[in-house]
């Protein structure tokens, strides 16, 4: 049986038929990436090299198709990361433009987490290293927020453990050789960059002092903090990355 001629690339403007009666117009390639950025959460030169050098070499289609469907493309160079999110139109805009990719709240475990992990890929950013954590470590640093679960010890683990789950399953966190240690994608400089961070490390740091002293009434919760519900906004935004499956978890075998 004769091997299939399929096409990934063509000039600029050609339309591409991949069988005979296609309805679509791009190459194979492209097609791959914006399936890709659709189920999320994002993609990255270390998890597909081909991927990756397919989305630089046509960013602009890539862009343009994106914004058909009211998302927008984020992308960084120098890391090699890439993901899709909504589209923020002009605020002079008329009317009102749907959000295609849903959102949920992430819990303040999960938050504080998060900004743990933001810092220390800003440390490894600093030093040019790559980033790799332990579970040692996170529970030493998680152990200032235990108070978010009314100082029940065994109640702050399973959040925390469900927290670490989460955030491997998002590819967060990326495994490594050694069993419960992790490298931490530098995708999270996309969604908080340095200047962002301060303030709400800042919020959260608030907010677990005011716990421990028991001036918020025991579980502290940010959702009604502006700062705190910014960040959960836009790492939810990127987690539930998938418009018809709703959150997508990526396979680490």
């Amino acid at each position: 049986m004769a091997d299939l001629d399929i096409p990934t690339t063509s000039p600029a403007g050609e339309r591409v038929e991949l069988w005979p009666g296609d309805p679509g117009t791009l190459p194979l390639d492209v097609r791959r990436v914006l399936v890709a950025l659709l189920r999320g959460p994002y993609i990255s030169h270390q998890k597909d090299p081909l991927l990756w050098s397919a989305l630089l070499a046509h960013e602009q289609v890539v862009r343009r198709r994106l914004g058909d469907l009211l998302l927008d493309l984020a992308i960084d160079a120098d890391a090699e990361v890439a993901f899709s999110r909504n589209l923020v139109p002009d605020p002079d805009f008329p009317s009102p433009v749907p959000s295609v990719l849903r959102t949920a709240p992430l819990s303040f475990i999960d938050s504080a987490l998060l900004l743990h992990l933001r810092h220390l890929l800003l440390q490894g950013a600093a030093r040019q290293e790559r980033v790799v954590v332990g579970r040692d470590e996170i529970d030493a640093h998680m152990q200032a927020y235990v108070a978010s679960s009314g100082n029940d010890e065994a109640q702050f683990r399973k959040r925390l453990n469900a927290s670490i789950k989460r955030m491997y399953d998002y590819s967060i966190l990326l495994r490594t050789d050694t069993e419960e240690r992790w490298e931490v994608s530098s995708i999270l400089a996309l969604i908080l960059s340095a200047d962002e961070i301060s303030g709400i490390e800042e919020e959260y740091r608030r907010l677990r002092d005011a716990t421990e002293f028991g001036s918020v009434g025991g579980a502290a919760a940010p959702d009604n903090e502006d700062s705190a519900e910014e960040a959960d906004e836009r790492m939810a935004e990127f987690e539930e990355s998938d418009p018809a499956d709703g959150i997508h978890e990526e396979d680490h075998t």
